[in-house]
Order: structure tokens, then C-alpha cells, then sequence
């Protein structure tokens, strides 16, 4: 029984390992959080500053803040870079192909 990621006929990766979809994950939630530093700090400040309230004074913030990691962490975005991961898995293994 050979190995079901792989195409008998081209020799052509075809999935991730769970490990390498878990990084793609992780990559794409810390490009998420980078991007969005600002409205996460704004954010942050506002709640410091009003603990009981923050739900109501802070309700605008909190609005940009999501909006914004919820635009980051698409399932679009993780799909890209699980294809740039899967790309990059299958040149190395044409290159150890090539090299054997």
C-alpha cells in the first residue's frame, strides 16, 4: 500500500501533514495579529482605561479590531498559505528527486 497524498502516475504531492497545516494556521494568525498591532492597542488602551464600561465604551474599538483580524483570517488567506507551503514541499522533493 503506497501512500494516499501522493499520485501513483506523476509522483505529485498532493496534501499537508497536519503539523504544516497547523503552522500555516499559526503563520496566518501572527500576520493577522501584526497586522491589526494598531486597533488591537487601541483596543487594549480603551479597556484599561474604563473596566466596568468597556463593553459600551469601547464597543467602537472593539468593532475595528475585529473587523480587522476577521479580514486577515479568512479561510481564503489560510488557503494561500497552505498552496504556497504545498508548492514549496513539492519543489523539495523534485530537487531530492533531481539529486538521486
Amino acid at each position: 500500500m503506497g501512500n494516499p497524498m501522493v499520485d501513483r502516475n506523476t509522483s505529485e504531492l498532493h496534501a499537508l501533514t497536519r503539523l504544516e497545516e497547523e503552522t500555516c494556521y499559526n503563520d496566518l494568525k501572527a500576520k493577522a495579529l501584526e497586522y491589526c498591532k494598531l486597533p488591537i492597542k487601541e483596543f487594549v488602551e480603551c479597556s484599561k482605561e474604563h473596566n466596568i464600561t468597556v463593553m459600551w465604551t469601547c464597543r467602537d474599538k472593539l468593532k475595528t479590531m475585529n473587523n480587522c483580524l476577521n479580514a486577515r483570517t479568512t479561510r481564503e488567506e489560510l488557503d494561500k498559505l497552505k498552496l504556497i507551503k504545498l508548492e514549496a514541499k513539492r519543489a523539495a522533493i523534485k530537487q531530492q528527486q533531481q539529486e538521486q
